[in-house]
C-alpha cells in the first residue's frame, strides 16, 4: 500500500459494477492512507457530479421544491422506476448500479473525515465523458494531495474507445478512455491498477440488446449469475483465500469486463474482452473468487 500511495493519482479500476471487492479494497486502501499520512485525500469517482456534491454538502435534491435542500443524514428511498430508469435507496448519493451497504459506509467515512477527504463526481451523464473527466480531474488535482480515481476498468485505462461507447458519440476526436489522457499528462506519475478475477457472482440492474448494446432496459430489482473465466485460471493462487487479492504485474490474457447492465449476446453477460498490454497497466488486482455487490 505504501508503494501504491507514493503515485500523485492512483486509478483503482473495477471489471464489473457489481462486485464488492473493488469497493472493499479502495475503502481499506482509503482508510489506511487516512491512518498513515496527514495529506488531504481528493476521491475523484465514476458519479453524476451532483451526487458528490451532495455527499458533501449534506443536501439532496428535491424534486418538489426544484432546489437542493439540506439533509444531514443518509435518506433512505424505496426505489422507483420512471420510465427506463431506476432511482433506488442512494439514488441522491450515487447512481444505481453502485448503491450497496459498503457505499452506504464510505459516504459515512467520507462526511466524518470532511477535513480532509474530498469525493468529486467526473461523470457528465453523457455518453461522450471520458475527456470532460479528464478536464475535471486536471482542473481540481493537486500533488500535494493523495489523489485516488474510482471509475470502471475502461475509464481507467489508456485503451480506446469500446464499439457500443464510440459509436454513438458526437466528438469521434475522443476516441480514448479517461486513462489515455491522463497518462499522456502525467506520465508515470498516475498509476494504473486493473482489476480481474477468475470466478464469481455478479450483480446486474438492467439488460443491453446487441452487440453493441443499441438497446438498454434497467430493472428494479437487481439480478445476479456466477461466471468462470478459463482464461485466469493460471492466475489463481491456492494459498490466497478467496476474499484476498494478488497485485500482478505480469498478466497477458484479454481482461473480461461486466457493463452493470447484462449483455444477452456474450457468455455470462460480459460487455466484452479486453486485449490489454504490459504498458497499458502498472498493476493487476485480482481475486481467486468474488461475490456480489449487497
Amino acid at each position: 500500500m505504501d508503494k501504491i500511495l507514493n503515485y500523485k493519482l492512483i486509478g483503482i479500476g473495477e471489471f464489473s459494477h457489481g462486485i464488492m471487492e473493488s469497493w472493499i479494497f479502495r475503502f481499506n486502501l482509503l482508510k489506511y492512507a487516512m491512518k498513515n499520512s496527514n495529506k488531504n485525500i481528493i476521491i475523484f469517482n465514476e458519479m453524476s457530479i451532483w451526487q458528490a456534491d451532495n455527499i458533501m454538502n449534506n443536501t439532496i435534491w428535491s424534486i418538489k421544491d426544484n432546489k437542493y435542500i439540506k439533509h444531514e443524514g443518509i435518506k433512505i428511498e424505496e426505489p422507483i422506476q420512471n420510465g427506463n430508469s431506476v432511482f433506488g435507496k442512494l439514488w441522491q448519493y450515487c447512481g444505481h448500479a453502485m448503491e450497496s451497504k459498503i457505499f452506504l459506509e464510505i459516504i459515512k467515512y467520507i462526511r466524518t473525515h470532511k477535513d480532509r477527504i474530498t469525493i468529486i463526481g467526473i461523470d457528465n451523464d453523457k455518453l461522450d465523458r471520458d475527456y470532460d473527466m479528464y478536464k475535471i480531474i486536471m482542473k481540481n488535482y493537486d500533488e500535494n494531495n493523495i489523489n485516488f480515481l474510482w471509475a470502471h476498468n475502461h475509464h481507467i485505462s489508456t485503451m480506446n474507445l469500446s464499439n457500443d461507447t464510440y459509436k454513438y458519440i458526437k466528438n469521434k476526436n475522443h476516441k480514448w478512455f479517461l486513462g489515455y489522457y491522463l497518462k499522456k499528462k502525467l506520465k508515470d506519475n498516475y498509476c494504473i491498477i486493473l482489476s480481474q478475477a477468475y470466478e464469481g457472482e455478479n450483480r446486474f440492474n438492467g439488460y443491453c440488446m446487441g452487440n453493441n448494446c443499441e438497446e438498454r432496459t434497467f430493472q428494479l430489482k437487481y439480478f445476479y449469475k456466477k461466471f468462470k473465466y478459463d482464461k485466469n485460471k493460471k492466475y489463481v493462487n491456492v494459498n490466497i483465500s478467496n476474499n484476498n487479492y494478488q497485485l500482478l504485474t505480469d498478466y497477458k490474457e484479454p481482461l473480461i469486463s461486466f457493463s452493470n447492465s447484462y449483455y444477452e449476446v456474450n457468455k455470462y453477460g460480459v460487455q466484452n474482452y479486453d486485449e490489454i498490454k504490459l504498458n497499458n497497466f502498472n498493476y493487476i488486482l485480482f481475486w481467486n473468487k468474488v461475490s456480489r455487490l449487497i
